[in-house]
């Protein structure tokens, strides 16, 4: 069934112990470490850090640590440019690891189902029944002419194992004010994130499970005249939007970085260890010429495709 809305994951971060770094990106994201470099620390007690474009696997923490490795919404794209999510995740279980967080994010560009000012003005009034406690309205402007260029609805605490938001996509991505594109978002951490996994896994789609917990969680209402709220009936744009989704499935949304990105990486990453070779060099770029030229014939298909892409546009 065709109701406009897709989904995806948008963020995955994971931990396996037992395994060396370069067993993981090897063994469990398919990858090369080769095409790994190395930050100048760490994070989240880590004292290591390894990034390919957005996906950054950590290491040097305690053994009860293990090897925490992180995509963020950009790297959850660009993983599926060559790769599956749901694979990467089963490869997870099977190397003993577990999810700590996964985001699953719902799209609506056609602006009929996720009613995000209706949320808005129901949020505001205090026409929701819900188990989070709290809500905040966030507006993001331009300065030099107040211009609003963000709109977001989140509910709940960032803290918590269950956290939503719902947000003008279109706006975040400074498209035409005549597109229409709302994102709804869901936080899973920790021990929720690893039963998400296990259900994503074997039990059920994924658009039952988001179904199911907005229908555990919270409930947009119309006002009544009972003075007992959870007796309030819900409104039909809400009932709606939770319904359709039942029948959703994961959309594999692949994305290559740009020769843009790819630059800025490289002069971000590797531009030091370039001037290094430079100056050990005494300025003769010779060197750094040889090690260009070598590189052509390492050139692998995803880099081709980039070129080929880039040159397209």
């Amino acid at each position: 069934m065709n109701t406009g809305l897709t989904c995806i994951i948008d963020w995955l971060q994971f931990t396996i112990r037992g395994l060396t770094y370069e067993r993981v990106i090897l063994q469990v994201l398919k990858h090369d470490p080769a095409e790994y470099l190395p930050l100048p620390k760490g994070r989240y007690g880590y004292k290591s850090q390894y990034i390919n474009g957005h996906i950054s696997v950590l290491t040097d923490g305690t053994e009860e640590m293990g090897i925490h490795v992180i995509l963020t919404g950009k790297g959850c794209r660009e993983y599926e440019s060559t790769g599956k999510l749901l694979e990467l995740m089963d490869r997870i279980m099977v190397n003993d690891g577990v999810c700590t967080r996964i985001d699953l994010a719902v799209d609506d560009k056609t602006g009929d189902l996720i009613k995000f000012n209706e949320m808005i003005r129901s949020a505001n009034s205090g026409y929701v029944i819900s188990k989070w406690k709290t809500s905040m309205e966030i507006i993001k402007r331009e300065l030099k002419d107040g211009n609003i260029i963000g709109h977001t609805l989140s509910i709940g605490s960032r803290s918590s194992k269950m956290y939503l938001r719902i947000y003008d996509k279109a706006m975040e991505q400074n498209q035409d004010l005549a597109d229409k594109w709302y994102r709804m978002e869901l936080e899973i951490k920790d021990d929720r994130a690893e039963v998400l996994q296990n259900i994503l896994l074997f039990e059920t789609g994924v658009g039952r499970v988001i179904s199911g917990i907005l229908n555990q969680y919270i409930r947009f209402v119309k006002p009544g005249n009972d003075k007992n709220k959870s007796r309030w009936e819900a409104e039909k744009w809400w009932t709606d939007l939770v319904d359709s989704m039942d029948k959703l499935t994961l959309t594999k949304r692949p994305e290559d970085k740009s020769i843009e990105e790819i630059r800025d990486w490289v002069n971000k990453q590797i531009g030091p260890t370039l001037a290094m070779l430079m100056l050990y060099d005494e300025g003769d770029l010779e060197g750094l010429f040889k090690i260009i030229n070598s590189g052509k014939h390492r050139l692998k298909q995803r880099h081709l495709r980039i070129l080929q892409n880039s040159q397209r546009a």
